[in-house]
């Protein structure tokens, strides 16, 4: 069996020879390690997207700088109703960008906000997909990421966690209005998902039930979820939601949500619902995991009672994988995943 049948098996319920293991493309530690692991039958994951975009009106630019010792980049949209601009920070040991300015400081933001997401003109991304699924061959899985709803778009890339609470309570009427804006976007997004040539679609929404709540998942991400669905429905395409915080308090409320696959469900220590937990609770959803992050950095030891710890838990094949969706050091990475994978093959 193939790295690409082998996922696609597993989430589809079918017999995989194995559980498949898997990594976005990104956080693949490249070199002698990469080419073993791969042998190994690791997979790679790559997330492209169903659209490109071209701006009418709103322009982007960015400015590096130097503050403190730290090297910072302001991006900047300017519309013809204003500006806003966010502040980030890279990450050099992780990889990743950590926001300290939002885009969303205050009531006056809002507007450019809109006028930006509005602005838009959208075309399929098809030709680049199918490029990128020749270049990959056997050796992973393309999918399709839609990004993130519109609500949890808003709370992590535009407004942050304190200006999300205090106008979810003060401001409604401005973030609801953002939230149509948007959501009237996503349905042309979500028609370009559709008919893309992939199996899986990815909405990278990164949910957490200390965040997001019971009643916001209802009001504002269950229904995407269904829109989505919905638009799929026919092509026989599946829904994957990343999901990787923790997840307990929304059991019963992802247990009814459109989709099909729990992606980078991540258990304890760092999450709060076990795998066997999360197998109970949705038996109709396929987990596709993210190996438990602090993992990463223990013992060969720890990592491979762990590993079996997880197998154990998801009582067989069907409907399981595991997989990488955060970055680690390196070095960490290229230890864990050869004892992942030497115990996912003495488990086959």
């Amino acid at each position: 069996m193939t790295i690409r049948e082998r996922i696609l098996t597993a989430l589809t319920w079918g017999s995989p020879d194995r559980v498949p293991l898997t990594i976005y493309h990104d956080l693949m530690p490249r070199g002698l390690a990469e080419r073993q692991l791969r042998e190994a039958g690791l997979g790679l994951i790559f997330r492209l997207p169903a659209h490109t975009v071209v701006r009418r009106q709103a322009r982007i630019t960015s400015c590096e700088y130097f503050e403190g010792g730290r090297k910072l980049l302001r991006r900047t949209i300017e519309t013809p109703v204003g500006r806003i601009w966010q502040t980030i920070e890279t990450d050099q040991g992780y990889s990743s960008e950590w926001i300290h300015e939002h885009f969303i400081k205050g009531p006056e933001d809002y507007p450019v906000m809109a006028a930006y997401v509005r602005d838009g003109v959208y075309c399929d991304n098809y030709e680049a997909i199918n490029e990128m699924k020749r270049r990959l061959g056997d050796d992973g899985v393309v999918l399709v990421r839609v990004g993130k709803s519109p609500l949890q778009e808003m709370l992590y890339l535009m407004l942050g966690y304190e200006r999300f609470a205090v106008d979810y309570h003060e401001n409604r009427d401005l973030l609801d209005g953002l939230h149509s804006a948007m959501a009237a976007r996503c349905e042309e997004l979500y028609r370009l998902a559709a008919g893309a040539p992939v199996e899986i679609l990815q909405l990278a929404d990164n949910v957490t039930a200390d965040v997001i709540g019971p009643e916001r998942f209802l009001s504002y991400l269950a229904p995407e979820y269904a829109k989505l669905k919905a638009c799929i429905a026919s092509a026989g395409k599946l829904l994957a939601v990343h999901m990787d915080g923790r997840l307990r308090g929304l059991a019963d409320q992802i247990s009814g949500a459109a989709c099909d696959i729990v992606e980078g469900f991540t258990p304890p220590p760092v999450g709060d619902l076990r795998v066997r937990d999360a197998r109970l609770a949705w038996p109709k959803k396929a987990l596709w995991i993210n190996f438990t992050s602090s993992m990463h950095l223990e013992s060969a030891a720890r990592i491979e009672a762990h590993t079996r710890q997880l197998l154990g838990e998801a009582e067989g094949r069907r409907g399981f994988a595991i997989g990488v969706t955060e970055n680690a050091p390196p070095e960490a990475l290229e230890r864990s995943l050869s004892v992942i994978a030497r115990v996912l093959q003495e488990a086959a």
